[in-house]
């Protein structure tokens, strides 16, 4: 099976250095992880009045601050309420909905080492016209991209084929969105360049 789809735009950030969420009032802003300034900065960067539905996938989540709530239930035999309602996997998306004052639906993909694959691949096949695909992970490093995908048009056009099947990084994904490479191999298909025509 063979369908098109378009990226309008993206962005990336592969540094924490580059994170800026400066549009984010500071008492908000200190309460803020690093995921949740990463897909902040992302989101807010990438959206647009068009979208309707937001897709965000990370492998590993609020690694961070889960792993501060087992340590004070260990430690203290307690856990901050506050830290455990930023901690669920859903967090972020939810969080610049709500900000953002938006109300449309979002979708939080967690599939081990997959999870940027998908996550792109159900923003492509979503049924929305138009789609905010984020994706994040602080674990090893601070690192996440984000693209607008359209079902009628873009400035990059692509092919989605599920014939054939493989693995996709995060550094591949960045190459295929900057266009030094022409496919993507996932597990849940292929991405290619497609024909503008």
């Amino acid at each position: 099976m063979k369908n098109f789809f378009y990226i309008k735009d993206f962005c990336y950030i592969k540094d924490e250095n580059a994170l800026d969420v400066s549009f984010v009032p500071p008492l908000v802003r200190r309460k803020l992880s690093l995921l949740d300034k990463t897909v902040l900065m992302l989101a807010d960067k990438m959206f647009n009045p068009n979208i309707e539905e937001i897709v965000f996938s990370s492998e590993y989540g609020e690694f961070t601050r889960l792993d501060t709530i087992i340590s004070q239930y260990q430690e203290a035999d307690e856990v901050s309420p506050s830290q455990f309602s930023a901690s669920v996997y859903n967090y972020p998306v939810s969080f610049f909905t709500l900000y953002k004052k938006l109300n449309i639906p979002y979708h939080a993909i967690s599939s081990g080492e997959n999870s940027l694959a998908a996550g792109f691949f159900k923003s492509i096949i979503s049924p929305i016209e138009e789609v905010l695909f984020v994706y994040a992970d602080i674990k090893n490093k601070v690192h996440g991209a984000a693209c607008v995908i359209s079902k009628t048009y873009g400035n990059m056009k692509f092919e989605y084929d599920n014939s054939q099947t493989g693995q996709t990084g995060f550094e591949e994904f960045i190459e295929f969105l900057d266009g030094k490479r022409n496919s993507l191999n996932s597990p849940f298909g292929s991405f290619k360049t497609g024909s503008c025509n």
